[in-house]
């Protein structure tokens, strides 16, 4: 009995590394100025060990109506958009928004931090999840 106990204790820290090794695998790590999809539903990991940046959507309002009153002829429909990202990393913590529109209405919508670039390509939002196409590049400096 004592060495079944003995055995499993021993047991417990290299299941415990396998679980974190299998982890890590499922999310994959993806490289600075490469293109990468975030999802709603996770969040992303961009880097190595040493210079990372952990990116999540952690808000998505769909917003639509009317620019203007019901007695305006001219008023038009509207639907939009609007994304939150928080941004971690080993020396930054930054949350930005923006709205889809910015996206559609620019060919380069950029969003310049302190050390990092993060250039928007597309978004798709659906009923249960958004996802976002983007690179993010470090600075020329760094």
């Amino acid at each position: 009995m004592k060495k079944r106990i003995i055995l499993f204790l021993i047991a417990i820290p290299f299941i415990q590394g396998n679980l974190m090794a299998q982890e890590k695998m499922k999310k994959p790590t993806i490289k600075f100025g490469e293109a990468f999809m975030i999802s709603s539903n996770e969040s992303s990991t961009i880097g190595n060990q040493d210079d990372y940046i952990e990116i999540e959507i952690t808000d998505v309002i769909e917003e639509w109506g009317y620019d203007a009153p019901p007695e305006d002829e001219n008023r038009d429909y509207f639907a939009d958009v609007a994304y939150t990202l928080k941004m971690e990393g080993k020396d930054i913590v930054k949350t930005f928004s923006f709205y889809s529109s910015e996206i559609k209405n620019k060919d380069n919508f950029t969003i310049d931090l302190e050390r990092y670039k993060i250039l928007i390509l597309s978004d798709k939002k659906t009923k249960s999840s958004a996802q976002i196409e983007m690179i993010i590049s470090k600075n020329k400096s760094d």
